[in-house]
């Protein structure tokens, strides 16, 4: 799951949605690092990775990724998920698209203001840029998919393959967002019962 997803699963499980944001750039245990709440945020986007991981519908998503790609597949289904989620969003929320990401972001500026530990400044420096170039939104076209997975590849040359996933993507479009309700389902059952 990409930013989205994991904000739409914490505001399920009333978790703090900054929390969730920052868990990819926390390495290790998080506690007595940053605020009780910010610390369980992290570790709901953590068991949201590992149980979205374990899911047999993954496994098959994934294997639709030729070999030399198949190592990056799960990046590039984290991204696209969230492009599924955009397009089934009636099914999993009450409140309109636009509202949920106007108070996303609210209330994850209010959750960066208020934490007393000092935050990682690449998180802070990404959270800022993804606001104010609404990222979020951009995720409802499929083909703002190239886009994203082209400028996650610059960030290591290990990466650069990752830009070659978007045409797997769309070339197996409407299986994956079909298979995603299913999946979405499973992870949000599962996070809001270890709530």
């Amino acid at each position: 799951m990409n930013y989205l997803a994991h904000l739409h699963v914490a505001t399920q499980c009333e978790s703090q949605l900054m929390g969730n944001l920052l868990a990819d750039f926390v390495k290790g245990r998080p506690d007595n690092q940053f605020s009780p709440l910010t610390v369980e945020g992290i570790y709901l986007h953590r068991f949201v990775d590992s149980t979205i991981d374990a899911l047999p519908e993954i496994k098959t998503c994934r294997q639709r990724f030729p070999s030399a790609l198949y190592r990056y597949s799960a990046i590039a289904l984290d991204v696209f998920w969230d492009h599924a989620l955009i397009q089934h969003w009636d099914r999993f929320s009450d409140v309109s698209f636009a509202q949920f990401v106007e108070h996303a972001e609210s209330e994850c500026q209010r959750a960066v203001k208020n934490e007393p530990f000092p935050l990682p400044e690449r998180f802070l420096t990404l959270s800022s840029r993804m606001w104010r170039e609404q990222w979020i939104p951009s995720y409802a076209h499929a083909e703002t998919l190239q886009h994203v997975l082209s400028r996650m590849s610059t960030r290591s040359p290990r990466m650069a393959p990752l830009a070659d996933t978007a045409p797997v993507l769309l070339q197996h479009y409407d299986a994956f967002i079909d298979a995603f309700p299913a999946i979405y389902e499973q992870v949000l059952d599962a996070a809001k019962k270890k709530g």
